[in-house]
Formats: structure tokens, sequence, C-alpha cells
């Protein structure tokens, strides 16, 4: 699939990436929320009818159990769905990438010595070799998530690390960006690493609009390591979208970038 082949705009989530990873994974955020709307429910249950609130707490139970369940069913049609593309595609589908750790030096993939990298999904698109999948780590107490897509690319990057605002309470939490004013992206963009001007020279208009029709999500790069950031639970077409802006992305990478890798690697080099 190609970028000419998504001709409709990809609808983005609905929930913040942070919540949706909380509820997904049946986080103490879940329970909070079952007991943040029991108890008033058991409060109005006692000052109404007090033989109600039992019935009323089991129904707000069965609800929470119920929501559960359909996440668990949503979540198996879209590993399902994505198995099947995967297939008719050519990739290939492992449960685990811990060599993949090994890949990326920069935040957030060199924070947690114990994050995981599961899903993992790798094969060839418009001819770049790519590996995708889930990552998983925890900052402080709380465990966080999201998915990637490392590409390969032929020439190094200098450091850098854009991500849309939804994004960084999963990707990049603690960091402190620096907003990025940049005309015509679907959502607000920060600079978490690297340098305004290699970032402004990278979402250029043609890139920008390649990113337009899809969800937003970042990128982190730094050598020859280019990793996009993606929100976690992203339905079949999403992804493949995602894929094609991605590589539209390096496709439309400026040769001034190109160039300022260059030179920072041989920076690397001698030092």
């Amino acid at each position: 699939m190609t970028a000419a082949q998504v001709s409709h705009r990809v609808t983005g989530p609905r929930l913040r990436s942070d919540l949706a990873w909380q509820l997904h994974q049946g986080a103490a955020i879940v329970y909070v929320i079952w007991f943040a709307v029991a108890v008033p429910l058991a409060i109005a249950g006692l000052l109404l009818e007090p033989r109600w609130v039992g019935w009323m707490v089991l129904a707000w139970f069965l609800v929470l159990i119920g929501f559960t369940v359909l996440l668990r069913v949503r979540d198996g049609r879209r590993r399902r769905a994505w198995a099947e593309a995967a297939g008719q595609l050519g990739w290939r589908i492992s449960a685990s990438g811990t060599e993949l750790l090994d890949r990326w030096p920069f935040p957030p993939f060199d924070v947690d010595p114990k994050a995981e990298v599961v899903d993992v999904t790798s094969g060839r698109h418009r001819g770049r070799e790519f590996w995708t999948g889930r990552f998983r780590h925890k900052v402080r107490r709380r465990e966080l998530g999201f998915d990637f897509l490392d590409l390969h690319v032929e020439r190094p990057l200098p450091p850098l690390q854009v991500l849309p605002t939804a994004l960084a309470p999963v990707a990049a939490a603690g960091y402190l960006p620096l907003p990025l004013q940049i005309d015509g992206l679907p959502a607000r963009y920060g600079l978490f690493n690297g340098r305004e001007d290699h970032a402004t020279a990278v979402l250029h208009p043609r890139a920008v609009e390649a990113l337009a029709d899809v969800p937003a999500f970042g990128f982190s790069c730094e050598g020859r390591r280019f990793v996009a950031i993606l929100p976690a639970y992203r339905d079949t077409t999403t992804a493949l979208a995602q894929l094609d802006a991605a590589c539209d992305l390096l496709d439309l990478m400026p040769e001034q970038v190109w160039r300022a890798g260059e030179q920072w690697a041989a920076t690397q080099q001698e030092s």
C-alpha cells in the first residue's frame, strides 16, 4: 500500500494517548474511575432507597466488566486484522524483539533498562526495511507505552525528537518541550531534543502536507536510526497510512538535514 492508495483522511484517536494506554492495560486509573462513580451512586441510593444501593453498585460493577471485555474483544479483532494484512504483504510477526532495544540510543528508549518490545512486525515497504511494534517502559512507578516504527535509513541524521503534545505523556514524560510553530500540522508539536532549525527544516510544507491526512505522530532520530513514535491501539488502516506518511517524511528529508547528520556523525567518531 502506498500513500496514493490511502485517499481519505484517517481519523485520529478519541482518547489521549496516555489515557488510552492506561485503560487498555487495566491500570489503577480504571478502578479509580469505578470508585469515583460507585461512591456517589451508593450515597444517592442511601438517600433515595437503601435497598437500591447493592443493585446500583452491582450494575456499575457489571458495566466495568462489560467495558473490559469489550476492550479485549476489540484488541483481538485489531490483532487479527493486522496479522491478516501483514500476511498478505509478506511481513513477519514475532512475539518480541529484545534485540531492537540496542538500536535506539536516545530517550525514551534508553531510560528504562527493563523496557520491553512486543508484538513486532518486520518487513519491507516501499523499498525500506522496517520494524514496528509496541514499546513498554516505566517512568518512576508509572507504566507507559506506545507503538514504534523503526525505518532503515542510508545516511546518518542529527539528534532530533519531535512529538505531538498528545504523545508527550507516554513517550517523553517529564521532558519539557520547545513549542514548534509550523503552519498546517494536524496537531500541536513540540521539540524535545535537537535543534529547532533542524526540526523546521524536516517539517517543510511538503512534509506537512504528507502528515496532514493521518493522526498525529512523532519521531526520534540520531545517526542511522529513525523511529516514528505513534499512539498505541491503532486499527490496521491507520497503521498502514502512518507507515506511508513516515516513509514520505524520509523521502522528503531535505539534503541539509542529511548533511547535518553526517557532520554530527563525524564529530562522534572523532570524540
